[in-house]
């Protein structure tokens, strides 16, 4: 409720009346540039989660894509109130990749692309709808910190970084609250732990977005499991291994608990101080919904976050398994 409030009030602020931005306005990308003629009036997003950076900026989309979750207009709990306040009802693309069809059908004037696989021929192609915006420039794809993603968003859609600005801002309080608040997370070792069906681990390196958000509440990624990442960020660590992955704390997404039953079984993590002194925090919600906003990564699912986790990760970083991981 807490977070639904602080949203709200967000979005409120960020409704007020604000100086007019001169259009055309050109943003730069990963491809190049885009320029947009004239303040967009149909937006259609086509990456796996823009449409809440949408929504957070106060723009209700006329086309998303569903990532996953089979939402009501793909739109997960933690942004509902946001979708409502702007009154989104947008076309849900439910193909794998880009319907090139479905999107010309929407007949957009700006089509948003950046956390979603984008080769330069598609950029191409989706450009021949309408201009197209991609992941910003200097960054990899997948790879754009929230921060940036927004405001290239806010850029395009309003010709000015007023709202991302604002937005920004605000996390940057938020986080450095949480760091005032829980000081004994600083500088503590900590990620995200995912169980591969063979038994192996995936974790994702320093340069992802999930990973920066946990950075940005004062842990350190391991060092020694940052050179182990491929060039797509991925890091795997064979149960052989699994020594590795002995942080300070590990965040594990499990989006139910036969994944915790499993890997508390394993024989090799027993003995691991993860296991020993109660150091591991299992997402598991009943609902998938923690370990869906940690994929996410928009400014609506870490409001969500920046209200659960961090009283979960000071209890499991004392090293005292007696204290109850709320």
């Amino acid at each position: 409720m807490r977070q639904i409030l602080a949203t709200l009030a967000l979005l409120a602020a960020l409704a007020a009346p604000a100086l007019a931005a001169d259009f055309p306005v050109t943003v730069e990308h990963v491809y190049g540039a885009t320029t947009i003629p004239a303040k967009p009036q149909r937006v259609v997003s086509v990456g796996m989660h823009e449409q809440d950076f949408l929504y957070a900026l106060g723009i209700a989309p006329v086309g998303v894509k569903e990532w996953w979750g089979e939402h009501a207009y793909a739109t997960w709990p933690w942004a509902e109130a946001a979708r409502q306040a702007v009154d989104a009802k947008p076309e849900v693309m439910t193909a794998d990749g880009i319907n090139i069809e479905w999107v010309a059908a929407q007949r957009p004037d700006l089509i948003i692309a950046i956390y979603v696989t984008m080769d330069e021929p598609m950029y191409q192609n989706l450009s021949k709808i309408a201009p197209v915006v991609v992941t910003p420039a200097g960054y990899q794809h997948w790879g754009a910190p929230w921060q940036a993603e927004l405001t290239i968003i806010d850029q395009a859609t309003s010709g000015s970084t007023e709202k991302s600005d604002v937005i920004i801002n605000s996390f940057a309080d938020r986080y450095a609250a949480v760091r005032q608040q829980y000081p004994e997370l600083e500088g503590k070792t900590g990620t995200n732990v995912y169980l591969r069906e063979d038994g192996s681990f995936d974790l994702w390196s320093s340069n992802d977005l999930a990973s920066k958000f946990l950075i940005d509440l004062g842990l350190t990624f391991p060092p020694e499991l940052d050179k182990l990442a491929q060039d797509d960020n991925r890091i795997t660590v064979s149960a052989e291994y699994i020594d590795l992955l002995d942080m300070d704390v590990a965040i594990w997404p499990a989006d139910n608990a036969e994944i915790q039953h499993k890997v508390e079984a394993m024989s090799l993590y027993q003995g691991l101080k993860l296991a020993t002194q109660g150091r591991s925090i299992w997402l598991d919600d009943g609902d998938g919904l923690a370990s869906a906003a940690m994929s996410w990564q928009t400014p609506l699912s870490l409001g969500y976050l920046l209200d659960l986790l961090p009283p979960k990760l000071a209890a499991a970083v004392d090293g005292d398994p007696a204290t109850a991981i709320p």
